[in-house]
């Protein structure tokens, strides 16, 4: 009789199991944070138009009141002026003057961009695309960052390109420290 009690309670427990795996509705939604997933004009891309709309799109919802001129940044020769939209997952920008011809831009997402739900970009997302027909190396990215105060004595001192970097033309006359902008 025991024995016939719980090879019942193991089919039920079987059945059970089976059947609640059949209707599994486990939305599963990926990552915490929202991401970039894409732009127009694409990173790295070359001969751009001169009156191209530049795009951002995150891989959810974003909040778009942190959607502003000093969270999403288009920099060239100086920082590009102009108007700011979103809709959907889709942040644009509309330069307000065309683009300069041949000219490399990079554009940036700041850490500042938030979902609907408050979660933040996890780093800066950093793009570069040109009008020309060459993509011309930029410095994106230094730390420290420039004019930071307090640095320690033994800081390693870095800076990021927008491409790879021929490492051979760097040296003391390429890549130096300087104070009040003598070496």
């Amino acid at each position: 009789m025991i024995g016939r009690f719980f090879l019942a309670i193991t089919i039920a427990i079987i059945f059970v199991n089976i059947t609640g795996c059949l209707k599994d509705d486990f939305v599963e939604i990926d990552g915490v944070c929202p991401i970039v997933i894409s732009t127009i004009p694409a990173n790295e891309e070359i001969n751009v138009p001169l009156d191209q709309i530049i795009s951002v799109n995150f891989n959810e919802e974003m909040d778009p009141i942190t959607i502003t001129a000093t969270s999403l940044m288009i920099d060239g020769i100086l920082s590009v002026k102009g108007s700011i939209a979103y809709s959907g997952t889709t942040a644009t920008f509309i330069p307000n003057e065309p683009l300069l011809p041949n000219t490399t831009y990079t554009g940036k997402v700041k850490t500042t961009v938030k979902d609907k739900r408050g979660n933040a970009l996890q780093t800066d997302y950093i793009w570069t695309f040109s009008t020309g027909a060459v993509l011309a190396p930029l410095v994106v990215s230094t730390d420290p960052i420039n004019l930071a105060e307090n640095v320690t004595l033994n800081k390693i001192i870095t800076a990021s390109f927008n491409m790879p970097m021929d490492g051979t033309t760097f040296n003391s006359s390429t890549f130096y420290i300087s104070l009040n902008g003598t070496k």
